[in-house]
């Protein structure tokens, strides 16, 4: 895939969104070209919404100042709008500030950094396995890295929509292979939904021949991305990203593919741009175990003396029901524990089950 100038500044502005700027600060700036950063702020909706609206008058201002001119009079410009000229790279199309002041192109992008650096401490506990499992299902194993774009690493994530887990995977999508219940919800285990997301992820790419495509397709779907190459008659995904136009394929499916290859690039020189990382408790060492009926998770846990915070670390897809004793781990199910060896576990007998 080649990347033109465009596209290189897109990357850039990512790169700066998780390196350069905490959660607390906002950049404010233009959606369609990335480059024109007008403001950092403070990430508080009021001072958001604030910065919008001086970015916008002060846009339209240039602009009522040289309406009806061939080109912009910079002479006539206040040291504030000469800054907002030199962001527009010193455009001297009067109508190039009208279209930039509307307030549907003027965004806020929260920053990123202390998110990302949480990222990289916590997903040290999976990277190596989630890597062997991708390669597995024939996926190139640097794709591992979109959960640092999807939620964080942050197991317990839920998106305001409904997605969830490290891979922020929809119900629907992850119906296929993934349980989905009351009282378990695989998408909650950062291994069990890595094995789907590298499935999805080959789906998409025998459908799109394309791993950047396949990219796209994770965040809005395969047949999003198929009807745009239809549409537009090419497989490029710049092409794509630059001229499709939708009511589904907006900022967020628009910059998807940008966001993760920015990812890319700070994940290879992680050392530089986040020193002395803590790192995260490492998932302890464990067993996984079965019963032949369904089992009460209270049960087993006093039988075998576990301790009920690590087996829920072990077990991040057992929704409260389970650990209420409202609901049973199913009969055959599997489940991880630790503090026990498999030779001690079988030296016991099963717990009463029903």
């Amino acid at each position: 895939m080649k990347l033109d100038d465009w596209s290189e500044a897109q990357i850039r502005f990512w790169k700066r969104v998780y390196t350069e700027v905490d959660s607390e600060k906002a950049l404010i700036h233009d959606s369609v070209n990335l480059a024109h950063v007008y403001q950092t702020v403070s990430s508080t909706p009021a001072k958001i919404e604030a910065a919008k609206k001086e970015v916008h008058d002060s846009l339209m201002k240039i602009y009522n100042l040289n309406a009806g001119r061939a080109s912009i009079d910079s002479s006539r410009l206040s040291l504030g709008e000469q800054v907002l000229f030199e962001i527009l790279d010193a455009n001297e199309d009067p109508r190039a500030y009208q279209f930039a002041a509307d307030m549907d192109r003027i965004r806020a992008q929260i920053g990123q950094r202390d998110r990302l650096e949480n990222a990289f401490s916590i997903s040290k506990r999976y990277l190596p396995r989630m890597e062997e499992m991708f390669i597995e299902e024939g996926v190139p194993p640097e794709l591992t890295r979109l959960p640092f774009v999807e939620s964080g690493f942050v197991s317990q994530a839920r998106s305001k929509v409904g997605a969830t887990g490290i891979w922020q995977f929809m119900p629907q999508t992850a119906a296929k292979d993934l349980r989905v219940t009351a009282s378990i919800d695989e998408r909650y285990d950062p291994l069990k939904s890595t094995r789907a997301a590298a499935k999805f992820l080959m789906s998409n790419y025998k459908i799109l021949k394309s791993w950047p495509l396949a990219v796209m397709a994770y965040h809005h779907g395969a047949g999003l991305v198929l009807k745009a190459m239809k549409a537009l008659k090419t497989d490029d995904p710049i092409t794509v990203i630059r001229t499709f136009k939708d009511s589904n394929f907006q900022f967020a499916s628009r910059n998807y593919l940008f966001e993760f290859l920015a990812m890319l690039d700070v994940n290879a020189s992680k050392e530089l741009f986040f020193k002395d990382v803590p790192e995260a408790m490492a998932l302890p060492e464990f067993i996984t175990v079965s019963f032949p009926r369904k089992t009460d998770m209270k049960t087993i846990l006093s039988h075998y003396k576990l301790s009920e915070s690590l087996t829920r670390v072990l077990n991040p897809h057992f929704l409260e029901p389970i650990w209420l004793g409202r609901a049973k781990i199913p009969a055959h199910y599997p489940i991880r524990i630790t503090g026990i060896t498999l030779e001690e576990f079988r030296k016991n007998e099963y717990p009463k089950t029903q």
